[in-house]
């Protein structure tokens, strides 16, 4: 028997970014889907464990808040359960949200619950059918078989662009000349004395001192520790391989080399770094991290220009505050571009338009930017704020038909019309203005937008 779920909006991804987007949806009224391939919600933050959330706030010792709507309100809930997230200055310079991900998992729950949405965990996209320039419906899988979900419009934060990718719309591989950033697998340690000195100096000392000892799969010459205030345990983010693909048979390979490589790094600091002396590994994971894979090709680029000059427009969703931060290479720590302390960004609604289908939407790591601004945009903070304002667009879009498809019939005018060459392109400019208007308004009211 044929299993068919009908939503307005259907979201591909529960990391970040598809929370978000989620929670940006049904506040604007959709009837919204989320749909996750693994057991919980949280992407990176709780499947990767990467437990500090990065661009909340501009970079430098005095933060400007550029983040609410969703994110404010995954932190609340986590204080409702009793495990608030805190704010720690780290070794960078620049202040992160540190958090648990186990309760991280648990809040995640019980906020989309108590907003209504249907949330469909252990399930796998598996295809989409497309008519004309639209995605109609998408196929998915779990342990029963296959199942359809049919929406009026979609949002792709998978990550990796697999929604996008399966339903043939334009997707890029890495950043400009076809790579991508390093890849992670941030492992824990329990049993940490973390009033010791805890930097990437006092990592990267230890790192040399188990080298000379003959000590393998030390790739990395240091990397982070993230603390929090009275636990004993660290997150360590240091292991590092270079992604190529995304086959199985490439997964397979770096995670099985990026596990070695923490347990070599845990032994290397429980010998040669002062208050190590009693951890022990406690996780690994439990998946490889990725910063940078496959990207949506958007409508509009959001370039290095304009966040390295902060640039602010009249079509901004979304404002991201973290300084681009590069890891190209595998052995070294990552390079950071300096921005004036304070400043932030707007992040454009045509980043997260798809160029290909008016009804799919990107959020998270895969918004259309160049390398630089990628390396500003990617970090989980800014990925709530691009997902908010993702699943407000994808709602209000879903909510009246009749204006998305105008505006489909605009945009290919604006491409092709040759009788009117001069208004085409205004016509379908105005109309990108006034929906990119309507989506600021709505994220102003749901406190999305400072």
């Amino acid at each position: 028997m044929e299993r068919l779920e009908q939503y307005d909006v259907a979201i591909a991804g529960g990391g970040t970014a598809g929370c978000a987007a989620a929670i940006g949806a049904v506040q604007a009224g959709a009837k919204t889907v989320l749909i996750e391939r693994n057991s919980y919600l949280g992407g990176e933050a709780t499947h990767s464990g990467v437990g500090a959330f990065c661009g909340f706030t501009t970079c430098g010792k005095h933060p400007v808040r550029v983040v609410e709507g969703a994110g404010s309100l995954v932190l609340e809930a986590l204080k409702e359960l009793g495990a608030p997230a805190q704010n720690r200055l780290s070794a960078s310079g620049n202040w992160n949200i540190s958090f648990e991900p186990e309760y991280l998992k648990c809040a995640l729950d019980a906020l989309l619950d108590r907003l209504h949405v249907e949330v469909l965990l252990h399930a796998q996209l598996a295809g989409a059918d497309v008519e004309e320039n639209q995605i109609c419906r998408i196929r998915c899988m779990d342990d029963e078989g296959v199942f359809t979900v049919q929406a009026k419009t979609f949002v792709d934060a998978s990550g990796d662009a697999n929604l996008a990718r399966l339903a043939g719309a334009r997707v890029k591989w890495g950043g400009l000349d076809g790579h991508v950033q390093a890849a992670s697998l941030p492992f824990r340690l329990s049993g940490v004395d973390i009033t010791k000195d805890m930097s990437p100096a006092a990592v990267g000392r230890a790192v040399e001192l188990a080298r000379a000892d003959g000590m393998k799969h030390l790739v990395r010459e240091s990397g982070f520790l993230l603390t929090r205030e009275g636990s004993d345990v660290v997150c360590a983010l240091i292991p590092s391989v270079m992604p190529t693909g995304l086959s199985a048979r490439e997964l397979t390979r770096m995670e099985k080399e990026l596990r070695k490589q923490a347990v070599s790094y845990a032994a290397a600091m429980k010998r040669y770094m002062p208050g190590m002396e009693h951890s022990e590994l406690v996780m690994t994971g439990p998946s490889i991290g990725f910063r940078e894979t496959r990207k949506l090709v958007g409508r509009t680029m959001l370039t290095g220009e304009d966040v390295l000059s902060g640039r602010k427009r009249p079509d901004g969703i979304a404002r991201g505050g973290w300084k681009p931060e590069i890891h190209k290479d595998i052995s070294q720590m990552a390079t950071y571009l300096e921005v004036k302390e304070g400043n932030w960004f707007d992040i454009p609604l045509g980043a997260l338009q798809s160029e290909t289908f008016e009804n799919l939407y990107g959020a998270g790591r895969m918004i259309w930017a160049d390398d630089t601004a990628f390396a500003a945009v990617r970090v989980m903070g800014t990925c709530f704020a691009t997902g908010h304002a993702a699943g407000v667009a994808a709602a209000l879009q879903a909510k009246d038909r009749a204006a998305a498809e105008l505006r489909a019939k605009e945009h290919v005018a604006a491409a092709f019309q040759t009788a009117d060459s001069m208004a085409a392109p205004l016509q379908a400019k105005t109309a990108e203005a006034d929906f990119a208007g309507a989506v600021r308004r709505e994220l102003l009211k749901q406190g999305a937008l400072i």
